[in-house]
């Protein structure tokens, strides 16, 4: 796992686009996150998307991150499989969310 800033990427995958201006590739990392201080009942794992969108003269970068919304590893690690798999972006995750967890 590649790490970026202080974040550890669970996963990344690409999606290429065209378009009038040509083909432009995003590229989706996927991480979760840990609180650091929690109490014994409440949630303490979340998840986040990194998009980075490279055309032909700019970069383009969005990020979306939810706390808060799984207790165990094994389900924040099933959950990222399932955003990763299904490329889901950060604009996109509330809404993924909200249907499978929320």
């Amino acid at each position: 796992m590649a790490m970026h800033g202080h974040t550890r990427i669970y996963g990344k995958t690409t999606i290429d686009q065209t378009d009038e201006e040509g083909t432009h590739t995003i590229m989706l990392k996927y991480y979760k996150t840990k609180l650091k201080k929690y109490s014994k009942d409440e949630k303490k794992y979340g998840v986040g998307v990194i998009k980075t969108e490279i055309g032909s003269n700019q970069i383009n970068e969005e990020k979306q991150e939810f706390n808060k919304i799984c207790s165990h590893k094994s389900e924040v690690e099933n959950l990222l499989n399932i955003l990763l798999r299904n490329k889901v972006t950060p604009i996109s995750l509330k809404y993924v969310l909200e249907d499978m967890v929320l």
